[in-house]
């Protein structure tokens, strides 16, 4: 008799039955223990050290749940279609597919809601970590100094880090020989990374120094102040600076080099009648 999809979806709204009802022991003993292990670990980090920011990691406990449940699902359906599935663990798949050099998507995306994480398991070793320490240097600063500028960066960094590693799935690219390293991405662009720092360093001076003694109107006239002079310094960069010029496309290529070809052929019509 054959399993049913529908019992294996209900059963996996409890992490680990669904694979129980399809007989793969393993594999939902591991979805059981690392749900539960992750609440109680997380649970008892938080009663222990007092901090309750730790109940923020129980955020991957929907994830873990969503996982099992499609896992279940998908396995089912390959039961009933007469496919043979092994009874391994997801972390043993993970393994293997590390040793054997093979990348699952699945496994690239489900790294990737930690930033530069996705970037590490596909190869990219330095661009995962400049990802990775920019995120969490950004979360501490937050947390620290209490500006909500690194809150507006902290979504940028993470989408584009996202779906960058969706990218570079897609599009399957393949690591270069040699990556670089993030120090000489940082001595190549040490002049704006310098210029950044500054600005920043006089950012958290002026905040937690000069702010505190000076009025709710003039501050409100300095905050207007300094972005209208971003605006505009930037407007006039545009405005007055060398114009970019982009680089021609294959198919304009093609197209010019053709028309030249044509009036070349109208030419010698000319001159041979």
């Amino acid at each position: 008799m054959g399993k049913s999809k529908l019992i294996s979806f209900i059963l996996s709204f409890f992490p680990g039955l669904g694979h129980f009802y399809l007989g793969l022991m393993n594999r939902g003993i591991a979805f059981m223990a690392t749900f539960f292990g992750w609440m109680a670990l997380v649970i008892l980090a938080s009663v222990i050290t007092g901090f309750k920011g730790f109940i923020a990691l129980l955020i991957l406990l929907p994830l873990i749940w969503l996982y099992s449940l499609f896992d279940a699902v998908q396995l089912c359906g390959r039961l009933q279609s007469g496919e043979t599935v092994s009874d391994s663990s997801p972390l043993a798949e993970l393994s293997e597919s590390l040793v054997n050099g093979y990348k699952s998507r699945l496994w690239a995306l489900l790294f990737s809601i930690i930033p530069g994480a996705g970037h590490m398991y596909l190869g990219w070793q330095q661009r995962g970590l400049g990802f990775m320490s920019t995120f969490f240097l950004a979360m501490f600063l937050m947390e620290w100094l209490r500006l909500s500028l690194f809150f507006f960066m902290l979504p940028v960094i993470w989408l584009y880090s996202f779906f960058d590693v969706m990218q570079m799935v897609s599009n399957d690219i393949s690591v270069p020989a040699s990556e670089g390293s993030f120090s000489t991405w940082l001595l190549e662009r040490q002049r704006w990374v310098g210029l950044v720092l500054i600005g920043l360093g006089i950012l958290i001076i002026f905040d937690r120094m000069v702010v505190p003694y000076l009025s709710y109107e003039l501050i409100n006239f300095i905050k207007t102040g300094f972005i209208a002079a971003i605006f505009i310094g930037g407007g006039l960069r545009l405005a007055l600076g060398s114009k970019i010029d982009l680089p021609a496309t294959e198919e304009k290529t093609g197209v010019s080099s053709n028309n030249e070809l044509m009036e070349g052929e109208r030419c010698n019509h000319r001159e041979n009648p």
